[in-house]
């Protein structure tokens, strides 16, 4: 049958035809949408952060009075909680700081080198005021100069040394020692290994470190905990009653691994990615059964027709080939429909979330698996299709 014919036969089951093409358009863009969210969230998943996922704990609280939340009452309460902490046995090091890794969003500011702000000023990153044992917690290893082992305190009058991550201070001071140079916040004191900070397009390791003290905690601090591998849940269990013991004028939000902590931060895609997949899934299904029943019914209207072409020499081959060549063509005219389908999906979504943009391939790729699940679909129809008799069909002429 030629392609003006097959176009006709489309166009009489005009109704059903284009229900079936709608369908085919919305199941390649949920497909296509559903493969780069997935592949998009494995890979943030599977990304280095620099940490010890399964071995650094964080507690997020609050101290409930206005007195503790501000120094010098804090400092006194920080300095008990984290006697009280590395007590606990399991715990290799314990530091307080004002967020912890892995955040979207949080304390962040504008790092320059003095001297060349236009060249270099970097915004919206991570500012991190830290105890002395924040380094040895996250397993950070100095990579140049020598890391400040007590807090300076913040009071306009001396600059507290900084610490840049590695990626922060190329960034900065390129091929030369950042150590001893200044940015706007204070003196380079060192550079460290990179670890995640907060999430962002480009520069998640970009991160500048601060051993000072914390003046106030209205909105909540983070305690950091380095465990001993295989003693994390033990020593979770014990820390809310540890932290009560030492004062109980506190509100502990949660208590998590880095690596639950991780998971959070990309739960937002790994949701969309699950519900995508199962409305791509049922979709597919859904495709596959009218494919079948519009085939179906075609070919049981169709008997006269197909007993007059077997009369007229035509193969089961032939008449196998026909039927199926219909619904190839009609999943082509609806996956070509999809795609810009998948295409505008695709530019909604990222104006919400991190998606990748659709390469080529993937749509020849899902237009492929949908003409394979058609083909499946229409097979059965078809077979049923070449058993007419023409003796049988030409007997309603």
């Amino acid at each position: 049958m030629s392609l003006h014919l097959m176009l006709k036969s489309l166009k009489r089951r005009k109704v059903v035809t284009g229900l079936l093409l709608l369908q085919l358009a919305m199941t390649l863009a949920l497909l296509l949408n559903a493969v780069m969210l997935a592949s998009q969230t494995h890979a943030s998943l599977n990304e280095p952060t620099g940490l010890d996922m399964e071995n650094i704990l964080q507690v997020q609280l609050k101290p409930t009075t206005p007195e503790l939340r501000k120094y010098p009452a804090l400092s006194d309460l920080l300095e008990r909680q984290l006697a009280g902490v590395r007590a606990v046995p399991g715990v290799i090091a314990v530091a307080y700081s004002n967020q912890g890794p892995l955040l979207q969003g949080g304390n962040n500011g504008n790092v320059f080198k003095v001297g060349a702000q236009e060249r270099t000023n970097l915004a919206s990153i991570p500012m991190y005021f830290v105890s002395a044992d924040f380094f040895q917690v996250l397993g950070l290893t100095v990579q140049n100069g020598e890391l400040p082992v007590s807090p300076t305190p913040l009071d306009g009058k001396v600059q507290s040394p900084v610490v840049l991550t590695q990626q922060l201070a190329e960034h900065l001071f390129a091929e030369e020692n950042p150590v001893g140079q200044a940015v706007n916040r204070g003196p380079v004191a060192a550079v460290v290994s990179n670890f995640y900070g907060q999430r962002s397009a480009e520069h998640v390791f970009n991160n500048s470190v601060q051993v000072a003290p914390l003046y106030g905690v209205d909105w909540g601090y983070s305690l950091l905990l380095r465990v001993e591998a295989g003693s994390a849940d033990a020593v979770r269990q014990q820390l809310d009653q540890v932290l009560r013991n030492v004062d109980t004028n506190i509100e502990i939000f949660y208590v998590r691994s880095l690596a639950e902590q991780h998971h959070r931060l990309y739960r937002t895609e790994f949701g969309l990615a699950v519900l995508l997949t199962i409305l791509a899934g049922l979709m597919l299904l859904v495709t596959m059964i009218s494919s079948y029943s519009n085939a179906h019914f075609h070919a049981l209207k169709s008997q006269q027709d197909i007993g007059i072409k077997r009369a007229l020499g035509a193969s089961r081959q032939a008449i196998f080939v026909e039927l199926l060549a219909e619904g190839w063509l009609c999943t082509l005219l609806g996956t070509g429909a999809g795609v810009f389908v998948a295409l505008l999906l695709n530019k909604l979504l990222a104006t919400v979330i991190v998606i990748p943009a659709i390469p080529l391939w993937l749509p020849l790729l899902s237009i492929s698996v949908l003409m394979l699940c058609v083909t499946l679909a229409t097979w059965y129809p078809a077979r049923i299709a070449t058993r007419v008799s023409p003796a049988t069909a030409t007997k309603t002429l």
